[in-house]
């Protein structure tokens, strides 16, 4: 059996997958800042971690115990929280913004493939305040974080003098002016903020620290190692996420956490637009809503190796969709001609081409060049049937789920009886016209040597 190998960002390799348990695997996902509708940047890395742990669960006999995170509380979401709801009370219009906008993320996770009941966690970041406290407390205890008018900060050059490393996963080299959050107060360039300082008119939390009162709320970087580990254990399997978190974020969150967090950290590359990285902050972000067919995108995301920038375009779109329309036809033909089956002796070598590359680092455009081959395949068996549920499981397409018998379709199997029976008896032109009314009700037709061959159309 080939195994599974993943580039690895911290050892900047691809590496032989082995689990800390070699029955269940761990694995994070950095989850969205519940602020706004996310856009196709942000679930290129969902369906990318998704696809992750279905190769895990259907190729190679995982259980996966996946956890994503919810940001409920972090700088963007208190200003759009004031801006949309200025009546309310800051924390009520905190989670009142959070909960629509988390709606409106699981609404679009569901329609490009993700089933939510794959993962065994949606742990919020408001949930975990007393956690993230305990491990503030920890840090300034072990004098790698200290207090400043009222916030703490995590010191770099005091993390680095226990000899640990800072840039495991990038290079980094600080500016000494340089800044990299909203703080004054840091007494070094690359200090972060653990715990801000509560601002008037913004949600706080209480917070007693060597007793003093330190009212505020938690740093970003800190909810991600709470939440993590709390769920996943000191060291777990997996941590993905896009590219651009690899630096602060990620970063900080294996400081927080001594250097040691996930062995394996898998990154997917930006979904870019007219060359230039998707972001809300530009303004040339794309929804869900805007990208057509949700399992179209999901499919355009796949063909283009997940480490591989990808530009988002109105004709990749479209020839995605013609793709999916493809493979339901097909899908659709083959399990509606079933009495017309033969044995297919290559299968069996089909389905371990695709495994061994979704298993070559979620090498998709390469298994998607598998199916094609299997596409070519007409006649129904057992084993084709297989291997077709077995793309869906590892790609999350819906090929067949989405495929209906046309059979079903009210007054099709009449129509079908009819037109058999024009051709028997060289009706070609009765033929014809059925054939029309049944393309119209949205049946494919084709006459073989075997009889009539029929699908849904799409």
């Amino acid at each position: 059996m080939n195994q599974l190998k993943l580039y690895n960002s911290l050892s900047k390799a691809k590496e032989v997958f082995k689990p800390i348990d070699p029955e269940q695997v761990t694995m994070y996902s950095c989850g969205p800042t519940v602020y706004d509708r996310v856009h196709v940047g942000n679930l290129r890395a969902i369906i990318s971690a998704d696809t992750l742990q279905r190769v895990l669960r259907y190729v190679n006999d995982y259980e996966v115990r996946w956890v994503m995170n919810i940001t409920d509380i972090d700088d963007k979401m208190i200003a759009r929280s004031g801006e949309k709801f200025p009546k309310d009370d800051p924390m009520q219009a905190l989670l009142k913004l959070a909960r629509e906008y988390e709606g409106r993320f699981m609404e679009d996770i569901e329609a490009v493939g993700v089933e939510s009941d794959d993962l065994s966690a949606w742990p919020h970041a408001t949930e975990y305040i007393e956690e993230m406290q305990t491990l503030i407390r920890a840090l300034v205890a072990d004098h790698i974080a200290y207090v400043a008018d009222g916030s703490v900060y995590f010191s770099l050059k005091a993390y680095e003098a226990t000899g640990r490393t800072y840039g495991q996963l990038v290079n980094v080299e600080f500016d000494a002016k340089a800044r990299i959050d909203d703080q004054d107060q840091k007494q070094g360039a690359g200090d972060f903020a653990l715990w801000k300082a509560a601002k008037e008119g913004e949600p706080s939390w209480d917070f007693e620290l060597d007793d003093q009162e330190l009212p505020g709320r938690p740093g970003w970087h800190i909810e991600c190692s709470v939440m993590s580990t709390g769920l996943l254990g000191r060291e777990f399997d997996i941590h993905t996420g896009g590219v651009d978190l690899k630096f602060p974020h990620h970063e900080n969150e294996l400081a927080q956490c001594g250097g040691i967090l996930a062995r394996y950290w898998v990154h997917n590359e930006h979904l870019t637009i007219n060359t230039e990285k998707m972001a809300k902050s530009a303004g040339n972000f794309v929804t869900l809503e805007s990208a057509g067919e949700p399992l179209a995108f999901r499919l355009m995301v796949l063909s283009a190796h997940y480490r591989s920038q990808m530009d988002y375009s109105e004709d990749a779109l479209v020839s995605a969709e013609a793709r999916l329309k493809s493979l339901r036809g097909w899908a659709s033909r083959i399990v509606n001609n079933a009495q017309h089956g033969t044995h297919d002796a290559n299968i069996k070598g089909l389905q371990e081409q695709f495994d061994t590359a979704v298993n070559d680092d979620l090498n998709t455009p390469k298994a998607l060049a598998v199916v094609a081959e299997a596409e070519k395949i007409t006649h129904y068996s057992d084993d084709l049937y297989r291997f077709m549920l077995h793309i869906d499981q590892v790609l999350g397409l819906h090929i067949l789920e989405l495929m209906a018998k046309v059979a079903d379709y009210e007054g099709v199997a009449e129509l079908l009886e009819k037109r058999a029976a024009a051709r028997d008896n060289k009706d070609f032109a009765t033929a014809d016209t059925l054939r029309e009314e049944l393309q119209a009700r949205g049946v494919g037709i084709e006459d073989t040597p075997g009889g009539q061959v029929v699908w849904q159309l799409f």
